[in-house]
């Protein structure tokens, strides 16, 4: 009689799923089952039922071979592969859990790294694979609100809320970076920050004390020592001969160059409007003091845009220069790539010796010195077939270890706060611990989330090798920038002052 029993629940609790999933209504235990055995029964099916959507929906439709083949492309500096091999560590973590929840599936990952230095061309191939319908499921290094606007990529904003618990650690204002329109679309990989660099060797051959040279830092971050002060300097120093060059900054549009610009209370986006801004007061700060180092005092190339990251590399690390406006991960690259022309790699215990480093001077004494700071992001393009399996290979792949090997291996900061409390990190990462007091005190997050932004940094970048060569004064590259960018942009741009 039991068995009989059973065979009836079974097959009524069958049926009666099926027609209750058709009609959407309840429906009664077949005659002779007893009511409470079936509710208990159909309960148990419904909860592997719900368990089961779950994972269907993370993992989309699967293959017959259950192999899941997903494809990143990530770029950066030459020691940025960390964003590649990263996405490979977190695709084994992943499958171990999904294993773990009884489900024989395998993830394949083929992650793909490139040093790009022209990321126009970077951005012209990734648009090249979508329109033929072969992008990638992750990208990295394109503009974010371009590719939101272009429909690339997809918001995340349901899968952050679904696995908000491991992502907690990870700061709000780097999130507040990934977001526009409201919605949030990249998850932070890393997190850049700016960082001016300067040969403490060559000040020392300058006949500065020990305690002149170590103080240097902490003079700048107070505001005492500003960028004319830091030109006095390097003239001395190419005076004498001690080097070719007082400075030097990257070869294209970068935040870097945007700094003296924020100092000046300049912003280059409204937040409420949505729309690009041109403050001429502090763009006219920008391009007197590149005028001046170019021009007036002469301790920086007239032909810095365009030259090459290795030459420039090799002028600092070398001490042919005295200041670099550089970032922090430029710290790990030298460690990893031979731009010394005896020593090839910098041991780490060289750049202490011989390189210090300090927030961005102000721009007047008692001024309030600056480094900008925001996060490198990883984006799901709209192209994938597992979105969600791509969002959790992002995410896991800032796991305090795998975030940690990442910020010692390329001097970017780390996105979570628990990977500042792992060991390995707290024994090695003294620079960046360094790097992070400043940041606490005088970083600024500047995200522009304009799918335009790219047509006033060519604007800005044009006018600011004329001014450095000296083919416009400051006054007028303002009011050619701000006449361009208004043909360009219309509507879309506020100008001030």
């Amino acid at each position: 009689m039991a068995q009989k029993t059973t065979t009836y629940l079974v097959i009524g609790l069958v049926v009666g799923l099926i027609i209750g999933a058709i009609i959407g209504v309840a429906v009664a235990p077949p005659k002779g089952v007893p009511k409470e055995e079936y509710d208990k029964v159909k309960s148990q099916l419904e909860e592997l039922q719900a368990k089961y959507d779950a994972l269907k929906s993370v993992l989309g439709t699967l293959p017959e071979d259950g192999v899941i083949k997903l494809s990143a492309w990530s770029a950066g500096s030459p020691v940025d592969y960390y964003r590649a091999e990263n996405l490979k560590r977190a695709a084994k973590v992943l499958e171990a859990l999904l294993r773990a929840a009884g489900l024989n599936v395998k993830i394949e990952i083929d992650s793909y790294y490139e040093h790009v230095s022209d990321w126009g061309a970077w951005k012209s191939k990734f648009v090249a694979a979508y329109e033929a319908g072969e992008a990638p499921d992750i990208i990295s290094g394109i503009d974010m609100a371009e590719a939101a606007e272009a429909g690339w990529i997809i918001p995340l904003d349901e899968y952050i809320e679904k696995y908000s618990d491991v992502l907690k650690d990870i700061p709000d204002y780097l999130w507040d970076a990934c977001k526009y329109k409201g919605k949030i679309w990249g998850v932070p990989q890393d997190v850049a920050s700016q960082v001016f660099y300067y040969r403490k060797d060559v000040l020392r051959e300058m006949g500065w004390s020990e305690e002149e040279v170590e103080a240097l830092a902490d003079r700048i971050a107070a505001g005492e020592v500003t960028w004319d002060d830091l030109m006095k300097i390097a003239k001395e120093a190419m005076e004498r001969g001690l080097v070719e060059w007082g400075f030097y900054h990257r070869p294209n549009w970068g935040t870097s160059l945007e700094i003296p610009y924020y100092e000046a209370g300049g912003e280059f986006y409204d937040l409420e409007t949505g729309k690009l801004v041109l403050d001429k007061k502090a763009l006219k700060a920008m391009f007197e003091l590149f005028y001046k180092m170019a021009q007036e005092e002469k301790v920086l190339p007239d032909t810095m845009i365009g030259t090459s990251w290795r030459q420039i590399h090799m002028g600092f690390v070398n001490g042919r220069v005295l200041f670099w406006l550089g970032g922090s991960w430029h710290w790990g690259e030298w460690q990893k790539v031979e731009y010394h022309e005896k020593l090839g790699k910098l041991p780490e215990s060289y750049e202490w010796e011989n390189i210090g480093f300090a927030p961005y001077p102000a721009l007047t004494k008692g001024g309030r010195p600056a480094m900008t700071t925001g996060p490198w992001k990883y984006y799901i393009t709209s192209q994938s077939k597992y979105p969600e399996i791509a969002f959790l290979l992002c995410v896991f792949a800032t796991l305090p270890p795998y975030d940690a090997d990442h910020a010692l291996t390329s001097s970017h900061l780390p996105v979570r706060y628990s990977t500042l409390h792992y060991k390995p990190f707290i024994e090695k990462g003294g620079f960046l611990y360094k790097v992070s007091q400043y940041v606490a005190k005088y970083g600024i997050t500047k995200p522009i989330m304009h799918p335009k932004w790219g047509i006033l940094k060519e604007i800005l970048l044009e006018h600011l090798v004329k001014v450095e060569k000296g083919q416009m004064t400051p006054d007028e590259a303002v009011d050619s920038v701000v006449r361009a960018a208004q043909a360009e942009l219309g509507e879309e741009l506020i100008v001030r002052g």
